[in-house]
């Protein structure tokens, strides 16, 4: 980087890898999030989400818009986790929108399927439609390692 003429390399990192926008509709609010959700901006999203938070009260929801995520780490996957648990508290619907891999493998990964249900649009998570399966996602079972052969 050129710091005398102020020229910016081309490799210069972004300031920011996530941003986040709020929306609010007559029966809730729709925070879109895009970028990486991982420990480096857990923190600035969950400002986001208290923020937006505050802004609903029963029976509007709260929709979380992670379509345009391109990184879901378990940082993030707690963030998810902890809000849902403030808004069951709060009496408020949490939903979350997403259809593509990077986030769809990490929730089924680690079995939060049921736990953190996955809408296809916002629409469908307004209107409460899940995602469906797709049959290749773990079942949940506890493993059983088959007996030794003599």
């Amino acid at each position: 980087m050129d710091t005398a003429g102020g020229a910016v390399s081309e490799l210069a990192i972004p300031t920011s890898l996530l941003e986040v926008t709020t929306d609010c509709h007559g029966t809730g609010v729709v925070v879109t999030v895009s970028g990486e959700v991982d420990l480096s901006t857990r923190d600035a999203l969950a400002e986001n989400l208290d923020k937006a938070m505050e802004l609903v009260s029963p029976p509007q929801q709260l929709i979380v818009d992670l379509e345009q995520v391109t990184f879901l780490g378990s940082a993030g996957l707690a963030l998810l986790l902890d809000t849902q648990d403030v808004a069951v508290r709060r009496g408020v619907t949490f939903r979350i929108v997403a259809t593509q891999r990077v986030v769809t493998r990490p929730v089924e990964a680690v079995g939060l399927a049921d736990a953190l249900p996955l809408h296809a649009t916002v629409e469908s998570a307004l209107a409460d439609v899940p995602v469906p399966r797709q049959g290749d996602e773990p079942v949940g079972l506890p493993f059983q390692a088959s007996p030794a052969v003599r």
